[in-house]
């Protein structure tokens, strides 16, 4: 059985939640109360040091960073359907641009949206200088019209079909629409699209 721990509120637990229900694997959840300071419990520490949601445990290891419980979890299925098929003549390409579309979503726009949430939705965490919000969405805004070419240019995300791409994308859109970011046409219709999945998480 596997146990993921996530928040009470909404966060990328979520998107390890999809995964799951995509790959038809069993599992419970933990709720952990982040307001509460729950993930800083000794309990919860035993479970994870640096105190992260989400988290997982499976056959007595602890697994973190979603993207990387995504990717343990789909190589557990025997057809590892969120990535592409290594049987494919054009998968060496096929898996490059899965690649691609991440790292550049991690260091051209999740970067920059973790800053922004720590001074707006966390009430100026740290002291950010002056100018540092401004300058991090300046830095989004410049990267967002090659995300959106993707969105335009293929079925999905990465290429011709579903993949953990597409999962990771649907929590990136969605967290830029939370800071107030207007998403174009075909990007919401992208949105509309993932979550008419069947296995798409129901808030």
């Amino acid at each position: 059985m596997i146990t993921l721990y996530k928040y009470t509120h909404p966060s990328r637990a979520e998107t390890v939640i999809w995964a799951l229900q995509e790959l038809g694997l069993e599992y419970e959840t933990k709720e952990i109360d982040g307001k509460k300071g729950e993930q800083r419990s000794p309990e919860f520490l035993a479970v994870n040091p640096f105190g992260k949601i989400p988290t997982i445990t499976h056959e007595g290891k602890h697994f973190t960073e979603s993207l990387a419980i995504i990717e343990y979890l789909n190589e557990l299925h025997p057809d590892k359907p969120l990535t592409p098929n290594t049987a494919d003549e054009n998968f060496a390409e096929k898996n490059y641009k899965l690649r691609q579309v991440i790292s550049f979503g991690m260091i051209e726009i999740e970067s920059y949206l973790w800053i922004l949430t720590k001074i707006k939705v966390l009430d100026n965490y740290e002291n950010w200088p002056e100018g540092t919000a401004n300058n991090c969405m300046k830095c989004i805004q410049k990267a967002l019209p090659i995300a959106y070419a993707w969105v335009d240019e293929q079925e999905y995300i990465a290429g011709d079909s579903f993949t953990l791409a597409d999962i990771y994308y649907q929590h990136l859109f969605s967290w830029l629409k939370m800071l107030g970011v207007a998403l174009p046409e075909q990007v919401q219709d992208y949105l509309k699209k993932l979550s008419k999945r069947e296995k798409f998480p129901k808030r």
